[in-house]
This record gives C-alpha cells, structure tokens and sequence, in this order.
C-alpha cells in the first residue's frame, strides 16, 4: 500500500535542500506527487522514468518540427510534461532511495538534449508552416545558446584536466593549478563583477532558461491555435518575434558569461573545489 499524498510529499522531501526552478517549486511539484504516486503500483524505477522524459523529448520535438499546428501544440504538452516527470524520477529514487551517479547521468543527458532539440524543432516548424527563413537561423540560435554552454565547457574542461592528470599519474594539483590565495568561489569565479553577474544571471535563468522556455513556447503555440480561429493577427508573427528576440538574448547572455568566466578564470575555482584538499 503506498502512503497518502502528504505522506510522500514527507518522504519524498525530507531533508532535501536541493535548490529547484522556482516554477517546478510552485507549479509541477504540486502535480508531480500525484504522478509518482501512480507509478509507485507499478514497480517503476527512477531511471525508467528519465528514460522516458528523453524519449517524450524526441517525440514531442518532432512532432513540432514536422507537423501541423495542432500536432505541435501536442508535442509541446508532452514536452512540457517531461518538466512534471523531472520531479517525479527524483520523488521515486527518494522514496525507493535509488539515488545513484547513472540517474545523475540520465537527468545530465535529458537537460542536455532537450532544451536544444525544443528550440531547433520548435523553429523548423515555424519555418515549415510560413517559409520564414529567419525562423529557421533563429531557431538554430536559440537552440546553441539557450543552454549555458559556456558554464559547462568550464565545468567539462576542470573534469577533463582532472582526468587526464589522473591518468598520467602526475598529482592532481600542480603549483600552476592550485590557488594558494583567496576564496574558492564557483559562482563568478575571482571577480567581484563576476559574482554580481552571476547572481543576475541566476534570477534571470528562472524566467528564461529551463523549465520556463517550455512554458513560453506552450503559451505561444496556444496563442496561434486561437489566431488560426480568430485571424487577430498576421501567422506566426508572434513565434517568429520571440524567436529572434530570444536568439538575439540568449547569444548576448552567453557572450556575457564568456568574458565573466575568462576573465574571473573560473576553471581554476571549479577545479580547486574538485581536487584542492581542504
């Protein structure tokens, strides 16, 4: 028998402090339960579900790049599902205490191939329903820089360094990596600028960045569904401006990030708090 609702919600989240985008706190966390209730009867496990969110990904972005209007709004629902599914895979390994490095991994790779596959198919279809070719370039735009790929070649640069010099057998912190002199800091790197950019960038991520885009492109495909009904403005004008504006931010925002990071040399932060012994 698997317990009450506010029961889970007490097993689920206890002790967990993990700190989540403010609209899974507020919106998919209150339905996610109920789902991981139903999935407890039937024996999954938290990695099938991130299994499964990959794979509504796929669907559901190519049911928006391929289809008609009706089929991308039902891509983009399973899509913006898959954001109810990334509460749910971490309520089954908390209550099923599953938590492993794979399920890591998994999540890792969902939030990796889901943002960019969204945008791109999400521009393509654009592109395909009016011919706008700017759809497409900007589609392609937002799919590369709406995803914080500078943050995560640093992070994959320090992990790929530690590795190596693992490899090798040479010590993992040379007199050239180690920073013998002021606090380690993650979030900004060695600049006071940076930390400030960095807090900014972090408020702006809730409203811009993952799971929220979805929600803008929900809104959005919605609102041409009524356009196609009620003509009170010309197709796709819409999608096609907050692709170009997303685009045109998102490739700022990242440019930004860029020269914070280099300059704030935030490899060496990422990789002293990695391997630098306390």
């Amino acid at each position: 028998m698997v317990e009450s609702i506010k029961e889970l919600r007490k097993i689920c989240y206890k002790d967990s402090n993990k700190k989540r985008p403010l609209y899974m706190e507020l919106v998919t966390m209150k339905i996610s339960i109920y789902v991981t209730k139903l999935l407890l009867y039937t024996g999954i496990h938290a990695d099938q579900v991130t299994m499964l969110m990959v794979l509504l990904s796929l669907i559901g972005s190519g049911m928006m790049a391929f289809g008609s209007l009706w089929m991308m709004f039902i891509g983009i629902t399973i899509i913006h599902f898959t954001v109810v599914l990334d509460n749910v895979n971490g309520e089954v390994a908390r209550y099923k205490k599953e938590g492993s490095l794979i399920g890591s991994f998994l999540e890792e790779f969902y939030h990796s191939i889901s943002t960019p596959f969204v945008f791109f198919s999400f521009g393509y279809g654009v592109y395909a329903q009016t011919g706008m070719e700017l759809a497409l370039i900007f589609g392609f735009l937002c799919s590369v820089f709406a995803s914080p790929i500078v943050l995560r070649a640093v992070e994959s640069a320090a992990v790929k360094k530690g590795l190596d010099r693992l490899k090798s057998k040479d010590g993992m912190l040379p007199k050239k990596y180690t920073m013998l002199k002021g606090k380690i800091n993650i979030e900004g790197g060695g600049t006071e600028l940076g930390r400030k950019l960095y807090s900014m960038y972090d408020i702006l991520n809730e409203f811009l960045g993952f799971p929220f885009h979805f929600v803008h492109i929900h809104i959005l495909i919605t609102l041409e569904l009524f356009n196609q009904y009620y003509n009170f403005m010309p197709p796709f004008l819409l999608s096609l401006l907050y692709l170009i504006i997303f685009g045109a931010i998102s490739v700022i925002r990242q440019f930004i990030s860029f020269i914070v990071h280099y300059k704030g040399k935030t490899i060496f932060h990422y990789y002293n708090a990695l391997f630098r012994k306390n």
